[in-house]
């Protein structure tokens, strides 16, 4: 069950972060599925002593991959995609708290 939670999260996480790499965009869909498969996480990681180390190693890099992503675009696009790196990094710590 622990791989495949983090299976879905890494594979929400590529769903969002590529395309923004790719130049294609912010996907709403993508993000809301994204910050679905983080909350997922935090609830079946909850009670353990720890997180998964690629689940923690996938979490941590998403803000920064993010915010990478977010200088390939114009100033208004660029300020929604920072904004949705900040709603991912929220949900993060929610999950993790």
């Amino acid at each position: 069950m622990e791989t495949d939670l983090i299976s879905r999260l890494e594979e929400a996480a590529e769903r969002f972060v590529i395309p923004l790499r790719m130049n294609e965009g912010l996907d709403e869909q993508a993000l809301l599925q994204l910050q679905e498969k983080i909350d997922h996480c935090g609830t079946a990681w909850r009670e353990a002593t720890h997180v998964p180390k690629r689940a923690a190693l996938i979490l941590a890099e998403l803000h920064p991959a993010i915010e990478a992503c977010a200088w390939l675009y114009e100033e208004n696009m660029r300020q929604r995609i920072q904004e949705a790196g900040l709603m991912v990094s929220e949900s993060v710590t929610a999950a993790l708290d």
